[in-house]
């Protein structure tokens, strides 16, 4: 999580969510109207994305380890 102390989009972050598929959640996220920002990208074996949901909510989605 950046805490929001970086520039957009990744600034308005509020939180993270730890997903057990990280593609399914995309596709669920996106089927609902989210956009995604940045990724999915991996790195240490755990991959993440940065989701712009309806309404303005921005999270980080993420693999669980």
């Amino acid at each position: 999580m950046t805490d929001g102390h970086l520039p957009y989009p990744f600034g308005r972050e509020l939180t993270g969510y730890g997903v057990p598929d990280l593609g399914a959640a995309l596709e669920r996220a996106k089927g609902a109207g989210a956009s995604v920002l940045w990724g999915p990208v991996t790195a240490g074996g755990r991959g993440s994305a940065m989701v712009h949901f309806p309404g303005g909510y921005v999270a980080e989605l993420h693999t669980e380890r």
